[in-house]
């Protein structure tokens, strides 16, 4: 009887312990979900990052190839239509954006080849790549942000799936 009462008080006594460290498990993890929206430098950095992938990625599909003849600028051969174009860069920027890129950079000219020429000049002007995170200014928060560069351009970005995208811009 003495050995069945030691074995139900330390079985109380190890559910109050487990009890209690889960509180604090839950007091723990309810301060971090309100801190998540705060706007850190590492919050600003990736999305820096993010816009200047989103923009890199604007490179590849439109100032990748040329045509045969060496100088005329074609949409990039792994995007081979305004569909395949638009999927890609919906990773980066969100659906409308992608769809305005495409827009700004497509003809209705192909080369003989069946290639779509696209326009030379580029989307972004004052390009992002050219900047350092020191010289735009960020503000917002963890989920949705705007990031503005010296020559007054805005990039709204946003967390969506765990990830940031380029919403809008703002020239």
């Amino acid at each position: 009887m003495k050995k069945l009462l030691s074995l139900l008080a330390v079985f109380t006594l190890m559910f109050a312990v487990v009890g209690c460290s889960a509180d604090k498990e839950e007091n723990t993890d309810n301060n971090k979900e309100e801190n998540t929206a705060e706007l850190t430098d590492q919050v600003k950095s990736k999305m820096y990052n993010a816009t200047r992938v989103a923009e890199g990625k604007v490179n590849d599909v439109f100032h990748h190839d040329v045509a045969a003849d060496g100088t005329t600028p074609v949409l990039n051969a792994s995007f081979p239509d305004e569909a395949s174009a638009v999927e890609f860069l919906s990773k980066y920027y969100s659906e409308d954006v992608a769809k305005d890129i495409y827009t700004y950079y497509a003809t209705t000219e192909q080369t003989p080849e069946g290639q779509v020429i696209v326009k030379a000049d580029p989307y972004f002007t004052a390009p992002l790549q050219a900047t350092t995170l020191e010289d735009v200014t960020i503000e917002g928060d963890a989920n949705a942000g705007t990031l503005t560069t010296a020559e007054n351009v805005v990039y709204n970005v946003e967390l969506q799936d765990d990830k940031y995208i380029v919403t809008g811009i703002q020239k």
